[in-house]
């Protein structure tokens, strides 16, 4: 065996057989299961800021794309402040850096970041920068790293096995980029005192780290040490770049056995539709995966999507996407309530004041979770394992284990069918009436509704 239960021995062919120890163990019910799963997982040392959890986080992203500046954050900072509504963190998207990778501002487009970082910070905002494991050629930081070797490399050719050269890559933007090798600790010490020297210079709480899955690498790289599987990347770029800062406000969008980094773990970017493929109906299922895989500080995309292809969402979409996001574990807006109308703001309102009442369950749950993993926000058949009804619901889920929430995820629906699980119940909205569970009740559901149950009594 080799350390691992695994045993390796000569085949007929003079190869390998690779024989691996397989343990198969039986519980009860998906729900025991399911726990002895997150059990087994190392927990996070620290827990993302409660703050954040708390109160939504804006980003720059969606409203201003890549044509983003000092002015413009500033402006939007005082817009979000006067409007009324709550916030944690404002975001610096795309483009705040002179050229990718070399992790300083734009002096063109930030001519006073320090200046910037301090007036945010007097309004209430924590403050943080979008950065990612790539550099572009004409960066001053690919010649530094260039000719330290901190690069992933590939071969120049099939016909020339044996030379290398940068691994220059295709991504989702342009120009071509290399990637920070991750399994080099000198290159990681490197990558991570940069982005603290941006906290030093100019007060940045914390980091959006974008990227870092083995999609995004050169055909087969060539690392320091050899990636032991592809996904080792995601492992290591979590691990040893973004886990420096866990605690605060950062969020990643990856993970790769990094349960125990104290981050909050952003789904990927949604398109502004209805659709369950990339849209508002694939939220629900998406951080109910999270959080069994043992990521529970799940942050659902932007509310109403990226606005991609010209596609930016009506009143309706708006107000339905912050309903489903509205007791999830974060909240994240770029898209501003009142662009979209007056309308829309007034009802999103109504679904953060939803947020606000629940939020000490909240905030409990979060708590709970770094300790044990267990998710915030579960499966319905979480609350009765037993119950095969719940076991194919998908646009539902329980905020622990006294909510159920049923936010309405199609086009044009004023009235949906909800299901409570055994046990006595009342709608958040209607406190009083009591409602038996176990059943399938048709509701009304107006747009401003976000429809809601806490749990009165057990059977």
């Amino acid at each position: 065996e080799d350390g691992g239960g695994r045993r390796s021995e000569a085949g007929e062919d003079g190869g390998k057989d690779v024989r691996i120890s397989v343990a198969l163990c039986a519980f009860p019910d998906i729900l025991e299961s399911s726990k002895a799963s997150l059990k087994s997982l190392p927990k996070p040392e620290k827990m993302p800021a409660l703050h954040t959890l708390k109160d939504p986080i804006w980003t720059t992203w969606a409203k201003y794309k890549q044509w983003v500046s000092q002015r413009k954050v500033l402006k939007y900072a005082s817009e979000i402040r006067d409007s009324g509504l709550d916030f944690s963190v404002m975001e610096i998207d795309d483009r705040w850096q002179i050229t990718y990778g070399d992790l300083d501002f734009d002096p063109g487009k930030f001519p006073d970041p320090k200046g910037m970082v301090d007036e945010l910070h007097a309004m209430g905002f924590k403050v943080t920068l979008w950065v990612m494991p790539f550099i572009e050629k004409k960066s001053a930081a690919y010649k530094e790293g260039l000719e330290r070797d901190f690069f992933v490399k590939k071969v120049t050719s099939t016909s020339h096995p044996y030379e290398e050269k940068p691994g220059f890559f295709s991504w989702w933007n342009f120009p071509s980029v290399v990637a920070l090798d991750v399994t080099n600790p000198e290159a990681v010490d490197w990558y991570v005192s940069r982005l603290r020297r941006l906290q030093d210079l100019y007060g940045i709480d914390g980091f959006k780290f974008d990227a870092g899955e083995p999609c995004f690498l050169p055909r087969d790289p060539i690392t320091q040490r050899p990636l032991a599987y592809p996904s080792e990347y995601t492992h290591l770029w979590v691990k040893e770049v973004a886990g420096k800062f866990q605690g605060g406000v950062c969020e990643v969008r990856t993970g790769h056995k990094t349960q125990d980094v104290g981050l909050m773990t952003r789904i990927g970017d949604r398109f502004s539709t209805w659709d369950v493929r990339n849209g508002l109906q694939s939220i629900i299922p998406t951080v109910l995966t999270s959080g069994l895989l043992g990521y529970p500080f799940a942050l659902p995309d932007i509310i109403g999507g990226n606005a991609y292809f010209g596609r930016n969402p009506d009143t309706e979409l708006f107000v339905r996407w912050t309903q489903v996001n509205a007791l999830m574990p974060a909240m994240q807006f770029s898209i501003a309530p009142w662009h979209i109308g007056q309308e829309a703001q007034a009802m999103v309102s109504q679904a953060l004041a939803v947020r606000k009442e629940l939020i000490g369950d909240m905030l409990r749950l979060a708590e709970d979770a770094s300790l044990r993993l267990d998710p915030i926000v579960r499966p319905m058949w979480w609350l009765d394992p037993q119950d095969p009804a719940t076991f194919e619901i998908y646009d539902q889920f329980a905020l622990g284990d006294d909510v159920i929430v049923a936010p309405v995820v199609v086009k044009g629906q004023r009235q949906r069918e909800v299901y409570l699980t055994a046990g006595t119940w009342e709608d958040l909205a209607d406190p009083g009436r009591i409602i038996q569970g176990r059943q399938w009740l048709t509701v009304d559901a107006p747009l401003a509704k976000l429809p809601c149950y806490r749990r009165v009594a057990r059977t």
